[in-house]
């Protein structure tokens, strides 16, 4: 049987129209509060994993050339976010369940007990000589300041994690075994946890 001209032209811009309507369909859009993932019972938010990409993307700029992430990078980057996001759950999990988190006031109490290197060489003056005081003044400064907001969170995360690879190695030696005997821990909590990844339907592939 023939079909008419007319016919297969309707046809075709009927076919046309569902074409155009389905490329001009708009994208979701995702609310910051969206769930990314859980990790045992956790939730990872949208902002929260969108907000921790960007500064691995920042952290890893030199890798970057003329300002674009390739696919394969934005992968890369992605799971190294996920990773870390996972860690943090299930770290920050166990040093609730042993009790070993430290307030700020006692990260700054530790910090100026046992003080580091790149804080003493930032609180001297020209001619090395370290000024105790003005570190313990900043620290312990009420008023906000992103700065030093950062360096306590880094002292305050590098010191419980001291304190969980103790606990969870207690017969080792030397830091550096505590170090990988903590890697290896972390590795099989990782493996056993109950992990509910929604990243692709958030465009993170």
């Amino acid at each position: 049987m023939k079909c008419s001209f007319k016919f297969v032209l309707l046809i075709l811009l009927i076919l046309t129209q569902i074409s155009f309507a389905q490329e001009k369909k708009p994208k979701k859009k995702h609310k910051m509060m969206d769930t990314v993932g859980v990790v045992n019972g956790t939730v990872i938010r949208y902002y929260d994993f969108r907000e921790q990409l960007a500064s691995t993307i920042r952290d890893h700029k030199l890798e970057i050339k003329d300002t674009i992430v390739t696919d394969t990078a934005f992968t890369r980057f992605v799971n190294m976010t996920w990773d870390k996001l996972v860690a943090d759950i299930i770290i920050e999990n166990e040093l609730q369940k042993r009790k070993l988190s430290l307030t700020t006031e006692k990260t700054i109490d530790r910090i100026l007990k046992d003080i580091p290197k790149e804080l003493k060489e930032t609180f001297s003056d020209s001619s090395g000589s370290f000024n105790e005081k003005a570190l313990s003044a900043y620290l312990k400064n009420p008023n906000p300041d992103p700065k030093r907001t950062k360096i306590l969170d880094y002292y305050q995360i590098l010191f419980e994690q001291q304190r969980l690879a103790a606990a969870i190695a207690p017969m080792a030696r030397t830091e550096e075994e505590r170090t990988k005997r903590l890697g290896l821990w972390l590795k099989m909590k990782v493996s056993k946890a109950k992990i509910d990844d929604r990243r692709t339907a958030f465009g993170y592939y």
